[in-house]
């Protein structure tokens, strides 16, 4: 089957950025508050810490278009909107056992305490909008 080329006019990602706006509830899942902006369509999710430490938070969103490609600015500005800018997350790409791959939807996993910092990762910020040698950034 041949796939239709897309309309670079009616691309979801040269829309602009909307700030989410939370939505009704979905009966079939009661637990999370669920918010749209122009692009995505985002789940969030608490869970409350069975000791002292912080609260996890989980973030499942989808494009609207149902498209797979989501840029990692993106992701963050998901993420600085919906939990906080400081706040530290990841994206699990889990064991195959533990896998959930159903509709082209992402996951993030966020600690909701500003201060943590997972032992792992860059120390400091590095980031440029410009072209370094041959390799390209996006603005």
């Amino acid at each position: 089957m041949k796939r239709k080329k897309q309309d670079p006019k009616h691309d979801l990602l040269s829309i602009p950025w909307t700030p989410f706006v939370q939505c009704e509830k979905d009966p079939r899942d009661p637990e999370s508050e669920i918010y749209r902006n122009s692009r995505y369509q985002v789940h969030r999710r608490r869970f409350k810490a069975h000791d002292s430490g912080p609260d996890l938070i989980h973030l499942s969103f989808r494009r609207l278009d149902r498209g797979t490609f989501l840029p990692y600015r993106d992701k963050m500005c998901i993420k600085d909107e919906l939990v906080g800018p400081e706040c530290e997350g990841i994206e699990l790409f889990p064991a195959r056992s533990r896998e959930v791959d159903t509709a082209n939807h992402y996951h993030l996993w966020i600690i909701d305490d500003p201060t943590f910092r997972f032992p792992f990762g860059f120390t400091r910020r590095l980031v440029t909008e410009a072209t370094i040698g041959d390799a390209r950034q996006e603005p």
